[in-house]
This record gives structure tokens, sequence and C-alpha cells, in this order.
């Protein structure tokens, strides 16, 4: 298992974390925050950009097809083949869009990328749509395949459809086909977490995607798990995963078609606090309680210079700021390795049981010592992963 990088917004905060603290194997680079050429330079953030090429995929992120130019921020539209360079355009039926994929692969071959994510678009409403691109793009890939390069088809899970077994076994049905080309999947699910929740503890969305990745990995495939947030440590539990992302901001580590159809905004934060110790995040307004009350210890990240400086007397909480990401990026990064090394799949579930185990007597220790989290602080999710896990 290998962890990949998911860049946006502030991309030199996951370089530097990559080369000068060695968290992550490589990155993801998404089209909605670099524009067209971009690739072309000689640098990138100092970085030798052939050197960043070299570990790197690009997702072109086609979901939200020409509603994508509409909106006003993003740089989706600056690339000529991309369906959101042409907002206004009547013709973008099935037709157009194959063809938009083809260009897109043939980008990022001539970028010199090896392994190649094939965009694909998000659909709500029909998912024989989705398969009857999946297939024809298939097609097409028999006599255009460039040697040496991996082609990993995008597969767009709605909402919906995630927590629909039906609708992921007739997904499964033609991603497993014989004649399938495609040397793996990259994959993205809309998970849609409770108000004040930051993941989702919906049971059906747990089991049938950690299907759905199980499936695929016995099938031989590749699979790549995109805007992953940290509760894939429950998946990884249960079935191997070939590249897992991680990223800063919240938007790439939960996908949600919207931000591809309308104009949205991030609300003013001071940040979070990723905790491995109670597996999950602290408002940054919580961490004086905690001081206070004496228990930095029960959430502390051990051997993390970037947990030391956010947990300082006095530190200014900004969500500006790198440490507060960075904390999470080796923290997260450093809990996925330990569990992927774990070959045997029962040893391996036992771990992530002793780790929530865990976790829930941390968030006990905080009661005792009148340490009450809220909202998204608290413990919502742990009894679920628990149960997950226990019926596998």
């Amino acid at each position: 298992m290998k962890t990949l990088h998911l860049i946006g917004h502030m991309h030199k905060w996951n370089l530097d974390s990559h080369f000068k603290n060695g968290v992550g194997d490589g990155f993801i680079f998404c089209a909605y925050s670099f524009p067209y050429g971009y690739f072309d330079h000689e640098t990138m953030n100092d970085y030798p950009m052939n050197e960043v090429l070299a570990k790197s995929m690009i997702d072109l992120q086609y979901y939200g097809k020409k509603e994508s130019g509409n909106i006003n921020k993003g740089k989706l539209s600056t690339y000529p083949f991309h369906p959101a360079a042409n907002p206004d355009s009547e013709q973008q039926t099935e037709v157009y869009i194959e063809n938009a994929i083809r260009a897109g692969i043939r980008y990022q071959i001539s970028i010199g990328l090896n392994n190649i994510v094939i965009p694909n678009f998000y659909e709500n409403d029909d998912l024989d749509k989705l398969i009857i691109v999946i297939k024809n793009i298939n097609s097409w890939l028999v006599s255009n395949k460039v040697d040496g390069k991996k082609y990993y088809m995008t597969i767009p899970i709605a909402n919906h459809t995630v927590i629909d077994a039906s609708k992921m076994d007739k997904l499964l049905y033609s991603l497993t086909d014989i004649d399938i080309q495609y040397d793996g999947y990259y994959i993205v699910c809309e998970a849609r977490p409770e108000h004040r929740q930051k993941i989702s503890t919906d049971f059906k969305y747990l089991n049938n995607l950690s299907r759905f990745l199980s499936v695929l990995k016995k099938q031989k495939f590749e699979t790549i798990y995109s805007y992953a947030n940290w509760d894939v440590l429950i998946f990884l539990a249960v079935t191997n995963i070939d590249f897992i992302t991680i990223a800063s901001y919240e938007n790439l580590r939960n996908f949600s078609i919207r931000r591809f159809l309308i104009n949205e905004d991030g609300g003013p934060s001071k940040g979070w606090y990723f905790s491995e110790k109670i597996l999950n995040f602290i408002k940054a307004q919580l961490i004086d309680l905690v001081r206070s009350q004496g228990g930095l210890k029960v959430i502390k990240n051990e051997k993390n210079i970037f947990s030391d400086s956010c947990l300082e007397e006095y530190y200014a909480w900004s969500n500006q700021k790198p440490d507060v990401h960075k904390n999470y990026l080796l923290s997260i990064d450093r809990l996925l390795k330990k569990v992927a090394s774990i070959a045997d799949l029962n040893e391996r579930k036992k771990y992530v049981l002793s780790l929530i185990e865990d976790a829930i007597h941390a968030y006990r220790k905080l009661e005792e010592k009148k340490i009450f989290l809220t909202d998204e602080s608290k413990n919502y999710h742990l009894e679920t992963w628990k149960s997950f896990l226990l019926t596998k």
C-alpha cells in the first residue's frame, strides 16, 4: 500500500512534507487548482518538475461535466479538451464526453505521466450511462494502449449508489468483466456525513464500499481510493488497497459533487487537531479546555514535530498554518502504513479493533477529567466502526 498526496490549494505543504519529512509516496494533482500548461514549468515550488511528475498522477476532474465551467473558482475550464471549457455547449452528448476522455488520456501521456487516471463524469441518475462510457473507453483502449503506462478508470460513486447493494453489484459486474483492459480503478465515493460529523457512520456505506474494494482486489485489479478520509482505516482493516490518498483540506478528504457544480465558499476556521489516540479531529477552540484539565497527554501524537508545535501553549491556531495540516498528513500516513504492514487480514482487523478500543478508552479518560468534546470532535463513530469490524 502506498499513500499519495491529493493536492489542491497550498500544495507547497504537501510537497514539503514529502520531500523534507518523508510523508507519502507520491502525488495526485487536482486539475481544479492547476491551470493547463502548469506542468510544463521547470520547477514546482523549487522542486524539479520532472522529479515531481515521476511520482505523480493527475485527476482531471470531469465530474461536473460542462457545469463546472460556470463556477467562479477553479482552473478546469483552462483545459481546452475539458467539458468545462464549453459550458454553453448544447452538443455535450455521450460521444462528446468520450472524445473528451480520450483527449484527457492523451494529455497525460504528453506530459510524461506513467500512471494514467482516466477521467470520468459523475452520474447521479442513471448508472447505465456511466457503465456504457466505461465499456466504450475500455474497447477503445484495446488498440490504443501505450507500452509502459498503467490505466486507471475513474469510478465516481454517488451516495445513493454506494448505499444500495444492488447498484454496487451491478457496477462490480461491469468492472470485473473478463475483457477489461484497465489495470485498475480510481475510486471516488460520495459519503455525505451527517450534520456536524466529518465522516459517515452509515453502516450500508461502510459495508458496501468495503465489499466493493475487496472484490476488485480479488479480481486482481489495482485500486486507488481517492478523496480518502481517516475512516479509510476501517476499509484497509478488511481488504488490501494499493493506493490511498492523504490530503490537507476537508474538500479533498470528503468528495462532494457540489464543489464542481456550484460556487461555494468555506467559512473561517482556526483549524483542527487530528489525534491518533482518539482517532478523530479536535476543534482548535477545544484545545485550551483539554490543556487546562490536564488532558494533553491523552490526545497528543507521539514523535510528531507538527503535533508538538500545534500543542504549544499560546499557539496561534489558524487553518492557514502548515503545521495544522502537516500534523494530520504525518499521523494518517503513519497509521495507514502500520495497518497495511500487517499482511494477515485477520491480524490486521484485530489490530485496528485494538486502536478503536484504545480510542474509546481515551475518550473515557478525557471525560474523567471533565473534558467533554462536542460536535465533530465527540465520539460519534468508534462504536459503529467496532460493530462493523466485528461482523467481518
